[in-house]
């Protein structure tokens, strides 16, 4: 038993010859309330930490939409995700593993868990824009609500792109594109994409838009192919 522990103490120490990691965190939060003819209140909030050691980086990020009109839930929307990122010596790519976990009971999903793992890379960079693309394959376990909902599990894949644009050191754009397909059920085409635009009023406090928009080939039963999301909010940047 002492001698785990010692273990555990030597794998946990910390290298003081290497630089200490960078922390980023950001947190948001948007509220939308009205009252008399109709009565609808709207809750947005979210953030992102990440840590750099090195060419390692740790990321997480959390995201909820909750939305009441005249007293009854209209809109319940939970996104969370673990990423890690490792930079491949001698090369321009980086290897991933992300963690995603969606839960949407208005779209019928109960719950969808999804690990994939791939490599990205930067294609283009300069002073104002950057482009990053990435390819894997995924595993993933669904859960559709009701008891006509739909309980799967598959391997798919994931391609995804990212354009950045900044205006300023602080303000930018950002266009995000996702695909995931289903290798067990191809008309099951999942694709996201989302529009963020970040304007500062300080050195830590911004506005944030963020339209995003996510097509489900293969919906549950009885649901949209498509849900359309529009938040603002205020940033904050430690």
């Amino acid at each position: 038993m002492v001698a785990a522990l010692s273990l555990l103490l030597l794998a946990v120490q910390v290298d003081t010859t290497k630089p200490p990691p960078i922390l980023k965190f950001t947190g948001e939060v948007g509220y939308v309330a009205t009252a008399g003819n109709q009565s609808v209140e709207t809750l947005n909030v979210g953030d992102k930490f990440s840590a750099q050691f090195g060419d390692l980086t740790f990321t997480q990020t959390f995201a909820r939409v909750y939305g009441e009109s005249e007293g009854e839930t209209t809109t319940s929307l939970t996104r969370a995700s673990l990423r890690a990122d490792k930079g491949l010596k001698n090369s321009p790519f980086v290897a991933y593993g992300l963690l995603n976990y969606e839960r949407n009971v208005f779209a019928g999903l109960a719950s969808r868990l999804a690990g994939s793992a791939g490599l990205s890379a930067i294609i283009l960079r300069d002073e104002r824009n950057r482009v990053v693309v990435e390819s894997g394959l995924s595993l993933n376990r669904q859960r559709g609500t009701g008891t006509r909902g739909r309980d799967i599990d598959f391997l798919g894949g994931r391609a995804a792109g990212t354009y950045t644009h900044q205006f300023t050191p602080k303000a930018s754009f950002v266009q995000a594109l996702e695909f995931l397909p289903n290798f067990r059920e191809t008309e099951d085409l999942r694709i996201n994409t989302e529009s963020t635009v970040v304007a500062p009023l300080t050195a830590r406090i911004a506005i944030k838009l963020s339209y995003v928009v996510r097509y489900d080939g293969l919906p549950e039963s009885g649901f949209l192919t498509t849900d359309r999301l529009f938040t603002s909010g205020v940033q904050v940047t430690l």
